[in-house]
């Protein structure tokens, strides 16, 4: 059985379609490559970070508002928190049970800035209705944690972003710099503190890799790949014929 015993059906539409198509294949591949590189990095940058001296975020020679100086570093501050501003941030999925985070701003002792620290994850109660029980701190207190950036936006359910549970604890659906700059009256440092280890036991720490699924991305490459040498071998069974005249 020889090449020269077949011959190829070429038909302009179909090829102009499989070339179209199989390019879109293999750019969707790359692209998700790449996404995962991307991913890569970002948690090769927050693993060293870790490992770099603890920075104290009452040191006057420390630029705090400076967040691409410290993202990931691990952090030591020493203040109060501000009890009666106390975020709910809603749908927050954490071993594929909804739940909530308890964040509370704290002020930094001896400046003017404020900052977000998130508490911890606290599973869903029976009922919206209910309103959690959180914890008042309010002696000067010293924090262990990391800087990490806001979590990622999420939907809005309703024409609100956020509701008042009572005169100390508001429900948040996703967490934006400037409205809280404007809702709690104060200008916010544009990171977050995760709390390691946390000051309540009743919470759960719920911190992740900044991209924990780069291994998706190389599985959706796999598939947009696969994809593409499945239409090359169906075009070309469709597309190659034996020759009548060869017996």
């Amino acid at each position: 059985m020889y090449l020269k015993n077949y011959q190829f059906n070429f038909k302009l539409i179909p090829t102009l379609a499989f070339i179209i198509t199989f390019c879109c294949f293999i750019k969707l591949g790359f692209w998700q490559l790449d996404r995962a590189n991307q991913k890569n990095l970002l948690n090769d940058s927050y693993t060293s970070r870790q490992q770099d001296k603890l920075v104290n975020l009452n040191d006057n020679n420390i630029k705090i508002d400076n967040k691409e100086s410290i993202l990931w570093r691990k952090v030591e501050l020493n203040g109060s928190f501000l009890n009666e501003k106390n975020i709910i941030l809603d749908n927050q999925i954490f071993n594929k049970q909804p739940g909530f985070n308890i964040i509370t701003p704290f002020k930094i002792l001896n400046t003017n800035h404020i900052v977000l620290v998130n508490r911890g994850w606290h599973p869903n109660l029976q009922s919206r209705e209910i309103i959690p029980v959180i914890n008042s701190l309010t002696s000067k207190v010293k924090l262990i944690g990391h800087v990490a950036n806001f979590p990622a936006k999420g939907i809005t359910l309703g024409q609100d972003n956020f509701e008042t549970l009572n005169s100390s604890i508001f429900r948040f659906q996703k967490l934006d710099v400037e409205e809280l700059s404007y809702f709690l009256s104060f200008n916010l440092l544009p990171y977050m503190i995760y709390l390691d280890p946390l000051v309540d036991n009743v919470y759960y720490k719920t911190f992740k890799l900044p991209a924990p699924d780069s291994v998706k991305n190389y599985g959706y490459a796999f598939q947009w790949y696969a994809f593409a040498v499945t239409l090359l071998i169906i075009f070309l069974r469709l597309g190659i014929k034996r020759k009548k005249n060869v017996k």
